[in-house]
């Protein structure tokens, strides 16, 4: 197998940029109707290449990051929000990561933001190491957030430890699924603020790139940035404040903007944009308040798609996708292939040369989309994708229960809806009383796949 190395000289610097919250219409490459301005998204897409048919791994926060880092579809192990109560870390010591693959390579890794994923730990905030974090799981340093800004412990993580212990009385904005707001009142660290968390990690991210820009060791590197913005609570930056004209949630996604910016720039300034591959997306569609708000203002935040995060509908898992590689992926352009977060490992692997099958087996359900970064026009033919909701995708087929939390050993095959993705992108006509035997296909292909399920 070919790597990229061998190809073109040396294995690229890779950065994933992850949003949080961020609708598919939050961006103006993938809505030329919105209202909010994201002029430095629109330059990213000018220079790299946008997939339109790019799937989170789970449209809510933890199973979608845990997808993105392991190659493992989360429904495959019953990965939920929920399973953060229990106090221990959602990737296995034997679930390898992005990061492990990465430093199997020579590579450095970095995190950067917002972990999601768990620690071990008896449920007191102290100062003793925080197991099974990023540092447990492949990566070289982190710095940022155990979960949003808004969730305790309200203090930034060095490695494996707290940076500060939350004894300083800080308030904060955060509004209902009905839009009402309400004010929180937490503990912070000293010097903890909720405005300042994105300025932070962004000071830190730019550090990274200009450390490594200066250093003799051309080793290159994997940076995971994961944003803990457009998600509440929405504090966007003074500078910011009102800029969008939509509220706060506008102001915080033209804030997110800015940040994507900021790291363009700086790959530009230190000299590492042309053997960089950049790539920009989010963890599942927009939140309940946000695409409330966004409404009221005339504006789509899931753009066509029907739902929003925590949906089986579009809406809740197509995500922004944009890639920046100079040289290899072609400026200005589209591809139509449908691709899944779980398909990085794959991806990354062929890039660099390896059989993730053999090297790194637990990454199960990850499918190689490389041929479509390289040549867009060449559609890739994906297997069946799964989400956790009864939900299926197999081509321009779309199967679906319309109950999210109902169990799949309870579903009745006849409540499943079908719809035709490439004649009604917005699912709004369900074709399954008209196609029964493709709708028993379906239920049936799940079914196998429901056999394989291994709950953590």
């Amino acid at each position: 197998m070919l790597s990229i190395n061998s190809i073109f000289g040396r294995d690229p610097n890779v950065i994933i940029i992850l949003a949080d919250d961020l609708g598919y219409g939050d961006c103006e490459p993938n809505n030329s109707s919105s209202k909010i301005k994201t002029p430095y998204l629109s330059k990213l897409a000018e220079e790299g290449l946008c997939f339109i048919d790019a799937h989170a791994a789970s449209a809510t926060c933890t199973p979608s990051r845990y997808g993105l880092l392991t190659g493992i579809n989360p429904s495959r192990t019953g990965v939920l929000n929920t399973l953060l109560s229990r106090g221990e870390p959602i990737i296995g010591k034997e679930e390898k990561t992005l990061a492990d693959l990465f430093r199997s390579k020579g590579y450095r890794t970095h995190m950067v933001g917002k972990w999601h994923l768990g620690f071990s730990w008896d449920k007191k905030w102290t100062d003793q190491p925080l197991r099974g974090g990023p540092i447990d799981r492949g990566f070289n340093t982190f710095f940022g957030i155990h979960s949003s800004a808004g969730s305790d412990p309200l203090c930034f993580l060095e490695q494996d430890r707290l940076a500060g212990q939350p004894t300083e009385p800080i308030t904060f904005p955060k509004y209902s699924t009905k839009g009402e707001k309400v004010i929180k009142h937490a503990k912070a660290a000293p010097g903890f603020t909720i405005e300042g968390t994105s300025k932070a990690l962004i000071e830190r991210t730019i550090h990274l790139l200009k450390e490594h820009s200066i250093n003799k060791n051309k080793k290159p590197f994997f940076l995971y940035y994961a944003s803990p913005i457009p998600h509440q609570p929405w504090v966007p930056m003074k500078k910011f404040r009102g800029k969008s004209g939509l509220g706060d949630y506008g102001d915080f996604v033209m804030q997110l903007d800015w940040v994507v910016g900021e790291i363009n720039q700086a790959l530009k300034k230190y000299g590492l944009d042309q053997n960089t591959l950049l790539i920009f997306t989010s963890d599942n569609g927009v939140g309940p308040p946000a695409y409330k708000a966004m409404s009221e203002q005339g504006h789509a935040s899931s753009e066509k798609y029907r739902g929003m995060k925590a949906s089986g509908y579009e809406g809740g898992h197509r995500v922004p996708f944009i890639v920046k590689w100079p040289g290899k992926a072609k400026a200005g352009t589209t591809s139509k292939s449908t691709i899944n977060f779980t398909d990085f490992f794959a991806t990354f692997s062929e890039m660099l040369g390896l059989d993730h099958r053999k090297e790194f087996p637990s990454a199960v359900d990850s499918q190689s989309f490389l041929s479509a970064l390289m040549s867009p026009k060449k559609k890739f033919s994906r297997q069946p994708m799964i989400h956790r909701s009864n939900t299926m995708r197999i081509e321009k087929w779309k199967w679906i229960h319309p109950s999210r939390s109902i169990l799949f050993s309870k579903a009745n095959p006849n409540e499943f809806e079908v719809y035709n993705l490439e004649k009604d992108p917005g699912e709004q006509i369900n074709l399954a009383p008209k196609k029964p035997k493709l709708r028993q296909k379906f239920f049936q292909t799940y079914q196998q796949f429901n056999q394989e399920i291994k709950l953590k």
